[in-house]
């Protein structure tokens, strides 16, 4: 079959065929490693040594026959659950990002200078001066655009978390981790139900997804098409359904789609049963990618009336398609922009690659011959080996005095068992290093050596082990900023506002969420929405952050915590930090000490906060009044100095404001002041030179009284002072 698949101008009726053909394409081309994934199943059981004939397409089990030894030491099991724990470890945070806004939609505000007399001039301006430019400020309306937009980002972010809660993603992306381990690649398919207006999404193995495995995209391939088994019964109470075609199905009572893949189910479970209330059929879901263009115009606009006039030729849309028992169920085009799968692998590449667990099992297949071999050495030394004569009868009783042996004519022997070989042990020494260099054994398999002790060391062994998974960590990280993509995606879908419920710092919140299509939906029918409900948007820019927390064991966090808490506690008793940060870090150090309420207890600790006594109070007013004395911000010095501040406020006044020439004698007016200069004059000389000036003289004991009362009130009434001893 020629790889530039077309099926634009293929009808509904025909799809089941074209579907078949697809299939059975995809089929020949991953049959090689069907074979292999079928093994690595049934390694990963514990039959390490079973497959499945080639030539007769029976299962092969030697350790049944009991020519192959039977013992199988499940390390490689270990291994890739290991490697997974170690992957999943970190929290894989989704973060949104706001939307950009645009400051040229928000103008600064131009402030224009006081417009001044240039005759009169103004205080400390030059008349003569030249007029100031005008000032430009950030609009304040800028500023609130976009901690709006934060907010909404915010928002985003916690019900894509909630979503991940409320589908149990983490689960199923473990799921993954185990299946990619075994098959290469695993699939999470995510689709919006209409009808509930909710997110599915179902994990599936390389069995059940078919497409061209080639490739290093599962986007690049033409089609994709999922093949399960189905109840009937839910199958035709589908009403999306045709009834018509709904009518000519019957069960077939499989496991799965893939030849290989039933043989391992039913050797496991047994044949399917053929009860009606349990009958099955294999439903194939196809999405293929088709291309605008005449023939198919026709169908599309039928199937996406809103984006009808959008759409132009050559743009790409997807051609979802049911079929069961070669009849067409369903067949429509979605307003998706891609197919809706999210694949897991180890190493990027072509989709159909070396698993992770085929690096394990040559090695484990030698390890098992060696100790079955060795195993049934160490069994025969303990019950023995008899030389006896043919066709003598012998038997052997156990008595409490020991084993009686009774014979005929003549009298068996017990024979010689020499010592294992001395290379036996290295050998096995050899197998398990080559095991453990292909994943994380050390800590993952409880290889911690003897001597470490400490949490620092085994929080280094295992960083150690996680550095050296960082290609596998790198995908898994890709896959979970697709899936929030496509949750986002599907969200902005949704028409009724929906809340959200969110325990955030142990406070309870609720907004609700709307999806874009629904805010467009109630602008067009002109009914507005509550001013605090968050529209999801699918162009949102998602990042994934990777919170590796303060460690990777119990012991690491709280060592680490203790360091933080000894660390930020100097920076908060300088002032440089907010006492509320200490405050947290302690919340979540007890948290980890399992104390159980914290909040109520870090609440206890402030209420119940000792409060300073009499005194304590009368102390430290004396304290403060030392160091004012000390430093001459009070007393006598202090009135001195108050006074003279005084005078030389009064003379620059004076001389800013014209008057002090005509004082100074150089404009006379009064006889009795015309020759004495003010700072010679006698005080009521002085007083009078003031008032012709237009001044309220003040007396000097006046000023002395003025600043004792700012001096006495720099002494707190109730509080304390830190820096005080």
């Amino acid at each position: 079959m020629s790889e530039n698949i077309n099926t634009s101008s293929v009808p509904s009726a025909g799809m089941a065929q074209k579907i078949e053909e697809l299939r059975d394409y995809f089929t020949n081309q991953r049959k090689g490693f069907e074979r292999r994934w079928y093994d690595n199943n049934f390694f990963d059981d514990g039959f390490h040594f079973r497959y499945l004939s080639r030539t007769t397409g029976k299962i092969v089990d030697p350790q049944s026959k009991d020519v192959m030894p039977s013992r199988a030491i499940p390390k490689a099991s270990r291994q890739i659950r290991g490697v997974a724990n170690l992957l999943l470890l970190p929290n894989y945070h989704p973060v949104v990002y706001p939307e950009k806004v645009s400051k040229s939609s928000f103008p600064p505000i131009v402030q224009r200078p006081q417009m001044v007399d240039p005759a009169m001039g103004q205080m400390g301006q030059d008349p003569m001066q030249q007029p100031q430019q005008p000032q430009q400020q950030e609009n304040p309306a800028y500023k609130a655009a976009v901690d709006k937009a934060r907010d909404t980002a915010k928002k985003t972010g916690q019900w894509l978390e909630k979503q991940w809660d409320e589908q149990e993603l983490e689960d199923k992306l473990t799921l993954m981790v185990i299946l990619a381990a075994k098959h290469g690649v695993s699939f999470l398919q995510c689709w919006p139900d209409a009808i509930e207006e909710k997110i599915k999404s179902q994990v599936y193995d390389a069995f059940d997804i078919y497409l061209k495995g080639n490739l290093t995209s599962i986007y690049d391939s033409p089609a994709i098409i999922k093949s399960v088994p189905m109840l009937i019964a839910e199958i035709k109470a589908n009403e999306m359904f045709s009834e018509d075609a709904k009518a000519r199905l019957n069960p077939d009572n499989k496991y799965a789609s893939s030849m290989v893949k039933e043989a391992y189910l039913r050797s496991r479970f047994g044949s399917a049963t053929e009860s009606d209330y349990a009958s099955t059929l294999i439903l194939n879901e196809a999405f293929i990618k088709e291309y605008v263009n005449d023939m198919n115009r026709v169908q599309i606009q039928e199937s996406l009336k809103e984006r009808a006039d959008e759409l132009k030729d050559g743009d790409m849309v997807i051609r979802q398609t049911f079929t069961a028992g070669g009849v067409t169920l369903r067949d429509e085009y979605l307003d998706l922009p891609e197919y809706p799968f999210i694949d897991f692998r180890f190493e990027p590449g072509p989709i159909y690659g070396v698993p992770l667990i085929e690096r394990f099992i040559p090695a484990n297949k030698s390890l098992d011959i060696v100790m079955s071999r060795l195993e049934r050495y160490f069994n025969t030394m303990v019950s023995g080996t008899w030389l006896v004569r043919k066709g003598e009868n012998m038997q052997i009783t156990n008595i409490p005095g020991g084993q009686q042996v009774e014979y005929t004519q003549t009298p068996p022997q017990q024979a010689n068992m020499s010592n294992p070989q001395s290379a036996v042990f290295p050998y096995i020494n050899m197998v398990n290093q080559i095991i453990e260099e292909q994943g994380a054994s050390t800590s993952a398999l409880n290889q911690i050596p003897s001597g470490v002790k400490s949490g620092v060391a085994i929080e280094s062994i295992k960083q150690s082990e996680y550095s050296n998974l960082r290609i596998p960590s790198q995908q898994l990280k890709r896959t979970v900023k697709v899936i929030s993509e496509r949750l986002l995606d599907y969200g902005s879908k949704f028409i009724e506002p929906k809340s959200v419920y969110m325990n955030e710092d142990k406070d309870p919140s609720y907004f609700d969420v709307i999806g874009e299509n629904g805010a467009k939906t109630y602008d067009r029918l002109g009914i507005d929405l509550p001013e605090d409900t968050v529209v999801i948007k699918k162009d949102y820019h998602v990042t994934i952050e990777v919170e590796q927390g303060t460690g990777f064991t119990e012991e690491g966090k709280k060592a680490t915590l203790e360091k933080i808490i000894q660390f930020f506690v100097p920076l908060a008793q300088q002032g440089l930090i907010p006492p509320d940060v200490t405050k947290q870090i302690t919340m979540k150090l007890l948290d980890m000490y399992g104390y159980g309420a914290t909040q109520d207890l870090v609440e206890g600790m402030e209420n119940d906060a000792p409060q300073m006594k009499e005194e304590q109070i009368m102390q430290m007013k004396i304290a403060v009044a030392e160091v004012l004395k000390e430093a001459q911000l009070g007393g006598k010095p202090a009135e001195e100095r108050a006074v003279m501040t005084a005078k030389v406020g009064t003379l620059e006044a004076l001389k800013e404001s014209g008057m002090a020439k005509k004082i100074m004698g150089e404009v006379p007016d009064n006889p009795e002041t015309d020759a004495i200069p003010y700072k010679d004059a006698p005080p009521s000389i002085k007083r009078q030179m003031e008032a012709q000036a237009g001044f309220e003289p003040a007396s000097e004991q006046e000023h002395a009284v003025e600043q004792a009362k700012n001096v006495t009130s720099l002494i707190p009434k109730n509080g304390t002072n830190k820096n005080t001893k």
